[in-house]
């Protein structure tokens, strides 16, 4: 669960991004996540516990070295003993922005899950600090994290109750789950029929798949806005009419209805307590000229 804000803080933005492609829009999605952390005075704490991800986690480092915040730490946990380390629960402490690069959701919150750096994130969350997951490290900061059952590669699933299962992430927001693979973006034939899935056996949840070079934020007044350059689709099982998942067997098709789907671009909003689309405030600024994305 979300760590529960303390009298007079607010709750920090919550920002997840696909994976970061091509390097103009590397530079600018960073540079969302540099603003929220408090720019030139951020402290940016990077924590990855595959081996594999090591060369991304250097490849943020540096970038955030050159934009010459106060300063930038990865943080080493091999096992879980180590994240029980106060040393590494104080660096969290000290940061103004978490950075989650894992490519390995499930070894992630293996190591992670339920220790003192764990617990610890959660509260400077609480705290306004911002947390980042980029590409399959925005999976883990879900309460319930979308695990894809195996299937041959470029198969189109079928919609039965056995395409996906849960697994506990880091518990930084429980109303969304966020449906990563690292490939294919918000591709229909992959992430739509893994989101429904997900809505049916929970619709109190909002099901998020983004595109490549494509990012989300939540802040504290339950606003979810898209920047970059792609889309984020949007399913939204909160006005299901009916379904019959519960009874159906795991391997058979099963019915919904009344689910709400959308595809939103760049400055366009969505209210997880309204459950709607809102459009960004007209700018009386002439856009002619101007770059697709700036941040925000």
């Amino acid at each position: 669960m979300p760590a529960p804000v303390p009298p007079g803080f607010t709750r920090g933005p919550i920002m997840f991004m696909g994976p970061l492609t091509e390097e103009q829009p590397f530079a600018r999605m960073l540079q969302s996540f540099w603003d929220e952390a408090g720019g030139y005075g951020a402290r940016i704490l990077i924590v990855s516990t595959a081996a594999s991800d090591a060369i991304h986690a250097e490849r943020f480092r540096r970038w955030l070295v050159a934009a010459e915040v106060e300063w930038v730490e990865l943080l080493r946990a091999d096992d879980r003993r180590a994240a029980h380390d106060p040393t590494l629960v104080n660096l969290v402490e000290s940061a103004t922005g978490i950075l989650i690069t894992d490519g390995n959701p499930l070894r992630f919150v293996g190591l992670l899950g339920g220790t003192p750096v764990a617990q610890s994130i959660r509260r400077v969350n609480a705290r306004g600090r911002v947390i980042c997951g980029v590409g399959q490290g925005g999976a883990v900061m879900s309460q319930h994290m979308v695990v894809a059952a195996d299937a041959p590669a470029g198969a189109e699933s079928p919609l039965t109750p056995a395409l996906i299962r849960f697994a506990p992430g880091l518990g930084i927001v429980n109303r969304m789950t966020v449906d990563c693979d690292g490939e294919a973006g918000t591709n229909i034939r992959t992430h739509l029929p893994r989101l429904l899935t997900a809505v049916a056996y929970n619709p109190f949840l909002i099901g998020v798949a983004l595109d490549p070079d494509t990012g989300v934020v939540l802040y504290a007044n339950s606003i979810l806005e898209v920047f970059g350059a792609g889309s984020a689709l949007i399913v939204d099982g909160a006005h299901i009419e009916e379904c019959n998942l519960y009874d159906t067997p795991l391997d058979q098709p099963f019915q919904i209805k009344g689910v709400e789907i959308h595809t939103l671009a760049h400055g366009d909003m969505y209210s997880l307590d309204a459950h709607e689309v809102k459009r960004p405030p007209e700018s009386e600024i002439p856009q002619a000229g101007y770059e697709k994305y700036t941040s925000f």
